[in-house]
């Protein structure tokens, strides 16, 4: 889509899907800061770090969000039970590729005392229903009707690299050479040799799967998600390869939280990655009581990128050729 209008057009139509899909289920549509004091909970993540100089010319630092989910929680503790956010959102020292770009827009919902297999099929939902109504005015080859596949983690593992995953298996790297992974050297650690394998043999298996749900990760991967059964609650909505949304069944624990965010800190400053200050106005609210809950973070340039039928993001974000973000 070159045409700046019609992509402006399809943008706003997109918009107004989501906001009639939440408001008919009574979401509410809330907003949240982009200046944070901390802008995520990421391992790996980059971060655009910025601060703001008070009337006494003091230095406090600040950070532009990498998502709005440390403030989309305190709303839920605030006692909101369903809420959604389109958000701008950035991040930084990444790959600048056909489905990556430092700035975007991302789609962040949560739902208080809701099932695992409720959430799932509210996000199947919500995705078939923006096809449809951007069908309308922009149609595509991108079938609602499509049927949807679900295989765990540790099933993908087996049936398309041939490795029994184990958590924190310090050979996963060695296993997954000697089955002919291209990307592993061997020597990798196993977060790094999990996401090469990702990478290299999952998603274009997945490609070949049209929509699947990829769910129930390792424990080391949980990030902020329970962990119940040996795995992470968690899941990614996948359509045509490409990773379009991230859903958690959200850990509630005050102090399991705080202990998995200083050990993410405690790792970036092992990688010599900034470390920005912890939330307490999050730690606060969870020691009011976050209940329990589902949160999706789902990319909505990426869907509408899918929806229109390009290959990339270029074409779906305004001004993306411009500098500094010229590829």
């Amino acid at each position: 889509m070159t045409n700046l209008t019609s992509l402006f057009r399809a943008r706003s139509k997109l918009k107004r899907a989501i906001r009639e899909f939440f408001d008919a289920r009574q979401f509410l549509e809330v907003d949240t800061p982009i200046l944070v004091s901390c802008p995520g909970t990421e391992l790996y993540l980059g971060y655009f770090q910025t601060h703001w100089v008070d009337h006494y010319r003091k230095t406090h630092p600040l950070w532009l969000r990498s998502s709005p989910e440390l403030a989309l929680k305190r709303a839920l503790v605030a006692g909101i039970p369903a809420l959604y956010q389109i958000a701008p959102c950035f991040r930084n020292e990444g790959e600048l590729g056909p489905w990556h770009h430092p700035e975007f827009t991302m789609l962040e919902f949560y739902q208080v005392g809701v099932t695992w297999e409720a959430f799932l099929k509210l996000t199947e939902d919500l995705i078939r229903f923006c096809i449809q109504q951007m069908a309308t005015e922009f149609p595509s080859a991108l079938l609602a009707t499509a049927t949807l596949h679900h295989i765990s983690v540790r099933q993908a593992f087996k049936d398309f690299v041939g490795v029994d995953l184990i958590d924190n298996d310090a050979s996963l790297a060695a296993k997954a050479k000697a089955f002919g992974v291209q990307s592993i050297n061997g020597g990798e650690d196993f977060a790094t040799a999990f996401f090469k394998i990702l990478l290299d043999r999952i998603e274009p298996a997945l490609t070949r799967m049209g929509w699947v749900v990829l769910y129930d990760y390792p424990p080391s991967q949980a990030a902020l998600a329970r962990v119940e059964g040996g795995v992470a609650k968690r899941f990614e909505f996948y359509i045509q390869g490409v990773e379009l949304s991230n859903g958690f069944n959200e850990l509630c624990d005050p102090m399991e939280n705080r202990r998995r965010v200083k050990e993410v800190h405690t790792a970036r400053a092992l990688m010599a990655k900034d470390i920005p200050l912890e939330d307490e106005a999050f730690y606060a609210a969870l020691d009011q009581g976050l209940p329990d809950c589902f949160g999706n973070a789902l990319g909505v340039d990426r869907l509408l990128a899918l929806i229109l039928g390009s290959q990339n993001l270029e074409s779906v974000i305004p001004f993306r050729k411009d500098r500094p973000f010229a590829s």
